[in-house]
């Protein structure tokens, strides 16, 4: 049926929201963004697991100015992940998420030579199963496990429960060599295969270097290696090669077909920086509020300053009305995110620069008498102690941030301020 995926391109936002369609019994929920002008290719985007949650999608935001269709498609199937595969061995979800492409394809007036299957992590999994199966020419994936069975076993039991039924030594053998196979199998030579991996990557030595000769028989392979030392996780490998990824994409979408081969991607080696100027940074990024009770959450270090373990740093949250202060211990969080955010000139870990309260569990300021306070972090590492003004990213400056009847907090003069209300 025409416009079975409700195409109208005067309604880009409309077309962002999700959407689901029942492809063989089975609800595949997604997100579509179409084409600009006369693009004739479609990339589907496979997601891994979320970083608080299972269900995301990946490159949400940042494939906004790819020319080519683009659908998201959610690895939510009976409320749980699923590689895009199957529920207890039964493999009904990939037939109908091939299914659901195919009928995409028709509908575009495209080929699956038209068509690129990229995916991170789960989803580069996912991209080089169907890819390889289906017979897809164009596969873009990073950091994809291979030894699937094991994986969500040891890290992800309730997907291994949902994917497996049984979790017998059996069933995870057969998702471990289900990949491989499919890939020893192929002989359709004629794709272009790109993989981004990095030996700084926990899972390299077990999911991708042994396969990687597996890959050696296809026409147009390309190899990237990553080596930096801003990759120390394995979902760091990804979104530091957000341009990379994004360059092949927007050029497989414009018939430009790239040819890297090996390559070697190698960041700087320097550690530390040239002038330690022990400057704090105190930068809050979020604080929901509860009664009065806050959550704040953000950065705290002391620029230079590598704080790689709990031990090495710690924060306190002060709030000040003129008269007194008041002063409480904050936790520790890691983000090995933040040693590239705060990149400048050289490598710092800063693995531990992450405030918030002990469990999450929120702070109860109501010993705190009613006034305006000016609030502030004292931040301690490697034998400094700086004090400085709690501040907000630009888009919230003199704004206020969140308020009930007992607390409002805002920003202003590149401050941030908690007013404790009157009873």
């Amino acid at each position: 049926m025409a416009l079975t995926f409700l195409f109208s391109y005067g309604y880009y936002g409309a077309l962002m929201e999700e959407k689901i369609k029942q492809v063989n019994g089975i609800d595949i929920t997604y997100r579509i963004k179409p084409r600009k002008y006369d693009n004739r290719h479609l990339i589907v985007i496979f997601s891994g697991f979320g970083l608080e949650r299972l269900f995301t999608y990946d490159f949400s935001n940042a494939l906004n100015d790819v020319p080519a269709t683009i659908v998201w498609i959610k690895d939510d199937f009976y409320s749980c992940c699923s590689y895009y595969l199957c529920k207890k061995l039964d493999f009904s979800v990939e037939y109908a998420i091939e299914k659901f492409i195919n009928d995409l394809l028709q509908e575009l007036n495209l080929t699956k030579v038209q068509c690129t299957l990229a995916g991170f992590s789960k989803g580069g999994s996912a991209a080089l199963y169907f890819g390889a199966k289906y017979n897809y020419k164009n596969i873009v994936s990073t950091v994809p496990q291979f030894n699937i069975g094991s994986y969500i076993k040891n890290d992800w039991p309730e997907v291994a429960r949902h994917m497996l039924g049984r979790v017998t030594s059996k069933n995870v053998l057969y998702l471990d060599t289900l990949l491989s196979d499919i890939i020893s199998e192929d002989r359709e030579y004629e794709k272009n295969i790109y993989l981004l991996t990095s030996p700084y990557d926990s899972q390299y030595i077990t999911e991708i270097k042994p396969h990687l000769s597996k890959f050696m028989k296809y026409n147009n392979f390309n190899l990237f290696y990553a080596e930096s030392l801003l990759i120390g996780e394995h979902n760091q490998v990804t979104s530091y090669h957000v341009p990379l990824i994004l360059g092949v994409l927007n050029s497989i979408a414009q018939g430009a077909i790239p040819k890297y081969g090996y390559c070697e991607l190698k960041g700087d080696p320097k550690v530390g920086v040239d002038n330690v100027t022990i400057s704090p940074v105190a930068l809050l990024k979020r604080i929901p509020l509860k009664g009065t009770v806050i959550y704040p959450e953000g950065i705290a270090v002391l620029e230079g300053i590598p704080c790689p373990e709990y031990s090495d740093i710690d924060t306190k949250i002060v709030f000040n009305n003129g008269c007194s202060e008041f002063s409480f211990p904050l936790a520790k969080a890691h983000r090995s995110i933040l040693s590239r955010t705060l990149y400048n000139g050289g490598y710092v870990n800063y693995d531990k620069g992450w405030f918030c309260t002990e469990r999450y569990q929120g702070l109860e300021i109501n010993s705190l008498p009613a006034g305006r306070y000016t609030v502030f972090l004292e931040i301690s590492c490697g034998g400094h102690t700086k004090i400085a003004s709690l501040k907000v990213e630009s888009r919230l400056s003199n704004k206020s941030i969140i308020s009930n009847d007992k607390i409002k907090i805002y920003s202003a003069d590149d401050c941030v301020y908690l007013d404790v209300l009157d009873s």
